[in-house]
């Protein structure tokens, strides 16, 4: 009876411990953004661009702007190189398609939001 018991819980003592081991070898995940960092992508992005001055919306565009092209640069070059794996290539497809927007203020995108129901007219 008492080996038994000894078994027993030198089981659950190894179970208990396996998982802290198993922590250790397993590179640690990226932690999950947040609330706030969360909120200033949602709604609240919105409400803090409208906030900011003209002059600081410019600044704004043209620091996006420059990170940008930047970023398409850097692409462009990778798939000279023949190194683009298939994110850059959807990454770089996006950005070369907002490339040929152009400049093109928030303020001033074209009609959009919802489309309307089968039946329905937005003037409703």
């Amino acid at each position: 009876m008492k080996l038994r018991t000894i078994a027993l819980l030198t089981t659950l003592l190894g179970l208990s411990l396996s998982p802290l081991s198993a922590q250790d070898t397993k590179p640690t995940a990226p932690t999950a953004p947040s609330a706030e960092k969360a909120d200033k992508k949602g709604k609240g992005a919105r409400e803090d661009w409208d906030k900011l001055t003209e002059a600081e919306k410019a600044e704004k565009l043209k620091e996006r702007k420059a990170k940008m092209e930047a970023r398409l640069k850097d692409l462009k070059a990778k798939k000279a190189a023949g190194t683009l794996t298939d994110k850059e290539t959807q990454q770089l497809e996006r950005l070369e398609k907002q490339a040929a927007r152009g400049d093109r203020p928030p303020g001033e995108r074209p009609a959009g939001g919802k489309r309307a129901k089968k039946g329905e007219s937005k003037d409703n």
